[in-house]
């Protein structure tokens, strides 16, 4: 069975929400978009203000912490202990398309619309790192259906989802300035109940995880929501009606050093010297030389200056993009030194591979602050195929930068060591650049020398 949750509506009462869906097709992961050249790269969410949890009832259950994550996640303060005894602080509805409502020790969640998901927040949490426990119960309806839990609530447009089917089904979910995309959609191997589920969440740093009946059912990597509430959710496909019930909700705060950590490897993993020739070079010692795309306004500007290409950008949000407008190519490992001649380390600097136009390349950039990306931009839409914080310092003023597009494997060096790599296949051949570009802080200025291309030998 194919599914795809895409968000249309959303329809706010008395704080649960629900949204109305297409029929769902199964979808591969996705990231967040970046905007094309030359206007806003995207920015690392600020952290929101936190809120003390209220009124939250003394813990009743510590969650068991599977095996695989024992070394990394502890458990910390307990956020919710909820055995909906009685009603509490979770929001009641009898609309006729969805409701809820506490009964029998049970939070009842109910929805009479093909094609919808409805969920309820706590309304006391915000919290960065949380480890959710949750028993789920399929009272009535169809067994294709989801059920499971949110983290990371800002809004109705910004938050996770991690679901079950009773028919096995299981979904992670990113719903970030309204738009829905699925981080893991499959049907799972794992023990899951055609009635009742024990549910273990967890999101932690940039891992979102769910255990079903102690089995681990899925795990996907995003990071762009970084704290906020949590709650449960439900959803339906082409057969409308369906009731669960969710019972023991209990989450901590999970404790542990959630920063991605990239451990770079010693050396340059390419041997260019036997497999590789060189296919372009320009060491930027002749002004003008080439057809390099330069840029000359306001808010961007290239030259040469001092045997360099160099980019000043003044404006916020910029991708600057030059190419060498001479090359198509498939396979390719691109080189270059680039060097920081300001004290902003927000910046964006690297290489493009298989350009096609400005609606169709990919770029593989980092930032002095330790930032990595590697984007894909296919007819305008833009793709976060890579894009953390990570463990490494990249504050020097100079770098040497390369990437490898070979096959559906993108990877980007810096300094000899392999840094981060993706996989994508959706762009076969194209022409290779520059990219520097800007965050909040400006003017950025970046230098770029002795820019090398091979091509397989």
């Amino acid at each position: 069975m194919n599914r795809k949750l895409i968000l249309i509506a959303i329809v706010l009462m008395l704080g649960l929400s629900a949204c109305s869906l297409p029929r769902l097709v199964k979808v591969d992961p996705t990231a967040t978009p970046k905007p094309s050249q030359p206007s806003a790269l995207p920015t690392t969410q600020e952290e929101p203000t936190a809120v003390a949890p209220t009124g939250a009832p003394p813990a009743v259950n510590l969650p068991f912490v599977p095996a695989e994550l024992a070394d990394v996640v502890s458990i910390g303060e307990s956020l919710i202990s909820e055995t909906f005894d009685e009603q509490g602080f979770w929001d009641t509805s009898d609309d006729p398309e969805y409701g809820a409502e506490v009964v029998d020790g049970a939070y009842r969640m109910n929805l009479n619309t093909a094609n919808w998901m409805s969920w309820s927040v706590s309304g006391g949490v915000m919290s960065e790192n949380v480890m959710m426990d949750l028993d789920a119960e399929l009272i009535s309806g169809s067994m294709e259906n989801n059920q499971g839990m949110i983290c990371r609530y800002l809004d109705d447009e910004n938050f996770y989802m991690l679901t079950v089917g009773n028919d096995a089904w299981v979904e992670i979910m990113k719903i970030y300035q309204g738009d829905l995309t699925s981080l893991f959609a499959d049907f799972v191997d794992a023990q899951i109940d055609p009635v009742n589920n024990h549910l273990q969440g967890f999101c932690i740093g940039d891992r979102i995880i769910l255990y079903v009946n102690g089995e681990l059912a899925a795990e996907a990597q995003d990071g762009d929501l970084v704290s906020g509430d949590v709650g449960v959710a439900i959803g339906n496909y082409d057969e409308p009606q369906v009731v669960i019930d969710f019972d023991n909700f209990f989450v901590y705060e999970a404790q542990g050093d959630f920063t991605p950590e990239v451990v770079p490897e010693e050396t340059f993993s390419l041997d260019l010297d036997k497999d590789w020739v060189v296919s372009y070079s320009d060491d930027f010692d002749t002004p003008n030389e080439g057809n390099w795309t330069e840029f000359n306004g306001d808010d961007a500007l290239t030259q040469w200056r001092g045997s360099r290409f160099a980019f000043d950008i003044f404006a916020e949000g910029i991708t600057a993009i030059s190419t060498t407008n001479e090359l198509s190519l498939e396979d390719v490992v691109v080189i270059s030194e680039v060097y920081r001649m300001d004290a902003m380390l927000a910046n964006d600097m690297g290489l493009v591979c298989r350009y096609q136009d400005p609606d169709n390349y990919y770029s593989l950039s980092f930032g002095n602050d330790d930032y990595l990306a590697i984007y894909k931009n296919v007819e305008g839409d833009w793709i976060s195929l890579f894009n953390e914080f990570v463990d490494v310092d990249l504050s020097a003023e100079f770098h040497k930068v390369a990437i490898s597009c070979i096959g559906p494997e993108l990877s980007l060096y810096i300094d000899d060591q392999l840094l981060v790599s993706a996989t994508d296949s959706d762009l076969p051949t194209g022409d290779v650049g520059l990219l520097a570009g800007t965050y909040g802080d400006v003017p950025v200025l970046l230098e770029f020398d002795n820019f090398v291309v091979y091509t397989p030998k």
